[in-house]
Order: structure tokens, then sequence, then C-alpha cells
């Protein structure tokens, strides 16, 4: 730029020498004019600097204000961000804890879960989701309840029920949450009797106090939600908990504490209440009686450890084969009732058939021992062979009397045998 500067100051040297030698301008004029001009020409050279100094300020300052003005706004988009994520957390807490409220109101299992569910569709994507609710101490938990729901937009379907006892060993193995990827592990989805359909799951042990509770198990679920969900599975785990209490409370009035079934007494409070609701609706019920076979011997050769373990075993296969509302308890001793409402015979005698078949496949492991025993069972049905409560119970009785008699180890339906 300086040299461009020069060249235009002699140029206009060379011009006003030429106009001088020309035109015989006198000297007088012509030296006057020419430092007129130069100073004219050094003026404006000095006029450009100071613009082009004016202008290249008011462009950085242009570029600055810009500048600002995108940090700006970029901070006002994050400010909104923000308030959008947290009026969002504002929404998922006031939905959380609308949802707690409707639990914490309940003591049905029924009704928790319910309500656990509809706040899970609203608040996460999933194919389905599981409730195992669990008893037992650590080293012999056992699925008590289960519950499912399926995800929006998700068809309910009929399919073959996971391996819990595999999944009961996966918490003992891992005593926290665990998050498996069909892609990463195969093996576990094979164990678990997965469909292909199923390309993640998550088993979330629900714990209080330091003790498991429950296990929830949900299908296709983000792993970046798992965070988000804990919350809401602890806020669960302390409903559960306290509706175990309460059972557990109410339970002790009317519950065997060996076996776990219902007493004696609450066994004929149900029977007398389901015969005048059956009579009302016409409906049929079955009462069956169940008695170890050679029970004394196995207690005589085992000790009574081992025959209160085999007690408890068989509670424990009697509740697992019959429907929730069915009644399930035990009669005194070795000797076991049950009351399976709106049944006829032919499907009392099937049930009775599945209980036998799976007492006399069961090997009972108690201590260091490995035991095999049967049971006999009798069968009577409401009104075919009476009409009164105890009457009922005294036909299965003699039904059972008659499958001893038979040689043990099986079922007999009372009108077979009168």
């Amino acid at each position: 730029m300086r040299i461009a500067y020069g060249v235009c100051a002699i140029v206009l040297a060379v011009f006003f020498t030429i106009a001088y030698q020309a035109y015989g301008i006198s000297r007088l004029y012509f030296e006057p004019a020419l430092i007129v001009m130069c100073g004219l020409f050094f003026a404006f050279l000095t006029y450009k600097k100071s613009l082009d100094a004016a202008l290249s300020d008011w462009d950085t300052r242009l570029k600055d204000k810009k500048a600002a003005e995108s940090e700006k706004i970029k901070g006002l988009d994050e400010l909104k961000a923000f308030v959008k994520q947290a009026t969002e957390k504002e929404m998922a807490l006031v939905k959380l804890y609308e949802a707690t409220k409707g639990m914490s109101a309940s003591l049905k299992f029924d009704d928790i879960f319910n309500l656990f569910g509809v706040f899970l569709k609203e608040s996460f994507r999933f194919r389905k989701c599981g409730l195992f609710i669990l008893r037992g101490p650590d080293d012999d938990l056992h699925i008590e309840k289960r519950y499912e729901v399926w995800g929006i937009g998700e068809e309910p379907k009929s399919e073959a029920d996971l391996d819990y006892d595999k999944i009961i060993r996966l918490y003992m193995q891992y005593k926290r949450e665990i998050y498996f990827v069909r892609e990463n592990d195969p093996s576990i989805f094979d164990d678990l009797k997965v469909g292909p359909e199923v390309r993640s799951i998550m088993f979330f042990p629900l714990s209080s106090e330091k003790k498991v509770v429950g296990i929830l198990s949900v299908e296709n679920f983000l792993s970046e939600e798992v965070d988000r969900f804990s919350v809401l599975a602890t806020q669960f785990a302390l409903e559960i908990r306290k509706v175990l209490l309460y059972e557990t409370i109410e339970e002790l009035a009317i519950t065997d504490g060996l076996t776990s079934l219902y007493v004696r007494r609450y066994f004929f409070e149900r029977l007398n209440e389901e015969l005048n609701r059956s009579k009302r609706y016409k409906f049929k019920f079955a009462c069956l009686m169940i008695d170890i076979d050679d029970f004394k011997k196995t207690n005589d050769s085992y000790g009574h450890l081992v025959g209160d373990a085999i007690l408890r075993a068989l509670g424990r296969i009697i509740k697992e084969s019959v429907r929730e509302i069915d009644i399930a308890a035990r009669y005194g001793g070795e000797e076991f009732s049950l009351i399976l409402p709106e049944t006829p015979s032919e499907s009392a005698m099937l049930v009775a058939e599945r209980i036998r078949k799976k007492v006399e496949e069961k090997v009972f492991r108690v201590y260091d021992e490995k035991i095999k025993t049967t049971i006999s069972i009798g069968v009577s049905v409401y009104p075919e062979d009476a009409l009164k409560g105890k009457d009922l119970v005294g036909c299965a009785d003699k039904a059972l009397y008659a499958a001893k008699a038979a040689g043990k180890n099986v079922v007999r339906y009372y009108k077979s045998i009168v």
C-alpha cells in the first residue's frame, strides 16, 4: 500500500513538471501550486489511513456484536433446553408422587401393581414387565406371586414362562440389577427360554431393609433409562414391603407357621363361605383331603426336622399347583385339605392327580438326605356328595381312606366308592 502511494506522488510530480515546461507556467505560481497539491495529496493519504482504521474498527465492532448476539442466542437456547428438562423432571416427579400416593393407599399386590403398570407405561418404553414376589430366606427363595404388564403398542401374547429358578440364581450371583443384550449374551436368553423378539432384558431386585422382596423383569428396555427406572423401583419396593408386613400380620392369625398354608379353623370359615356362595349361584365346588403315605416311618427313620422339611415342601407344591382363588390348608399333622371353587368332579380329579404326580416325582433334598415319598388323596364335590360343609369333608375323608386301602399313592373320588 505504501509503494502505491509513493508511485502516485511521483506521477503527480512528473505531471506538474511537464505542465510547467509545456505551458511555461510561472515558477511563482507553479511552486506554490505544487506544494498545495502535495499537501492535499498527503492530507488525502492521512484521511484515507484514518478512514481505513475507522472502517476496520467498525468491522471489528460489528463482528464482536454478532458474536455477542450469537452467544446470547446460544445462551437462550441452552436456557430453554434447561427449563424444558427441568419441567419434564418436575412433571415426572409429580407423576411419581401421584403414583406412590395411590400405591400407599392400597394394601393389595394387585392394586399396587396396576398403579405401577400405569405409571410405567406412561413414563418408559418397553415390551413387557413382570413382577415376581419372593418368599423365604436367601438360600431358599421361591416365587409366590407373578404379575405382568405390556407396554404401549404391545399386544399381549401367550408365551412360555421364563425359567424362574434361573432368574433367582442370577440374582443370587449378582445381588444387583442386571442388564443383558441378546447380541452380547445369547446364551442367557436361551437359558431363560426367551423368544427372539426380546432384544434385551433387565432384572431389577426390589429390596427393603436389606431383604429382597421381589424381582422386576423388563424386556426391550433402554439402558440409558435404568437410573431413572431405579427411582421408581426403589419406591415400589417400599410399597411391596409394606404389603408383605401387612399380610404377615394378617396371616399370623390364619396361617400355619410351618407350611404357610391356612390353619384348620380358617379352612372351615372359608368352606362355609363357599358353601353359601355356591348355593346362591348354583355352583359346584370340590373338597380334597390329602395325606402323606407312611409319614410316621419317615419321621422315625430321619427325625422330625426332616419330617418338618417335607411338610414345608409339600405345602409349597400344593400351593403352586392350584389357583389363587383355591383355599389350601394344613388340616392337621401330615394331612392337608383343599377347596376348589366352581370346580366339577372331572376337573377336581385332574387337579388331585397333578398334585399326586408332582409329589411322586419330587426328590426331597433335606440336609444330606435325598428322600422320596407319596401321597393319597380323597375327593368330594358339592352338591353331588353332600350339602353341608362338614359332611363334604367327611366324604372326602372316606375317599382318602379308600385310597389308602387301595395301596396308597392314588386318588379316589367319593362317588366311585359308594
